[in-house]
């Protein structure tokens, strides 16, 4: 698992070749992981690794829009007129509009629950510490972060593992919302894929939640 800031200090170090004074280094992350299973392709994927593979999926099974709203009322430019098939003041259409609508909807969700992670998980590590350990049934449970496993290609053993999995989902969520805006993305489909993006942070961070609570407060 990823160390977050970690620090070495010296004060003094004498050697033959050299005499080194106040030496100070920090590195942001040390990955360190102590389990069998082969890494997967993407760890921490972005906003576009699968993209491919969501066009894939949706060019088979194709989405149908059933518009609730022929105006686009999100940015100054508008109102838009989106009938038909007119284009907004910024080239966007109804499809496109009606998935980023979508996408604005799942990221409010992720945000939702990823903010609750991140109360509950620096709750929780204020109390306990970092190092309290992930357990969430001991030798009952095969896998105790399936999603986080999945997804992160993490395997976290404390408390403290779980922050950079938050961290994560929280950067996502941020540039999930930036595609949302005025000129930014004009493709449904890729609205579409970002929407099964958003779908798939969400479930990490209310893993991560589970995972606190189960650990440190004995959650069922």
């Amino acid at each position: 698992m990823s160390r977050k800031s970690v620090s070495f200090r010296a004060k003094e170090i004498n050697s033959d070749v050299a005499q080194i004074r106040d030496l100070a280094i920090s590195i942001g992350a040390v990955h360190e992981e102590r389990w069998d299973e082969t890494m997967g392709p993407t760890p921490f994927p972005g906003v576009s690794a699968l993209r491919s593979w969501d066009h894939h999926l949706l060019n088979r099974y194709k989405p149908f829009y059933l518009p609730f709203c022929d105006l686009c009322c999100i940015c100054t430019y508008g109102k838009c007129d989106l009938t038909g098939d007119k284009r907004g003041a910024c080239g966007i259409t109804m499809p496109a509009q009606q998935s980023r609508m979508v996408l604005i909807a799942a990221c409010i969700g992720a945000a939702t629950h990823t903010s609750h992670a991140r109360h509950l998980l620096s709750h929780v590590i204020e109390q306990f510490g970092s190092d309290c350990p992930v357990n969430v049934g001991g030798t009952s449970v095969e896998v105790e972060a399936p999603i986080s496993r999945l997804v992160c290609g993490v395997k976290p053993e404390t408390l403290g593992d779980l922050e950079p999995v938050l961290d994560y989902c929280e950067n996502q969520i941020t540039q999930l919302l930036a595609a949302a805006h005025t000129g930014q993305e004009g493709n449904n489909l890729d609205f579409e894929s970002k929407v099964f993006h958003a779908g798939m942070i969400d479930h990490v961070g209310m893993e991560v939640a589970d995972l606190a609570q189960v650990s440190a407060l004995g959650y069922p």
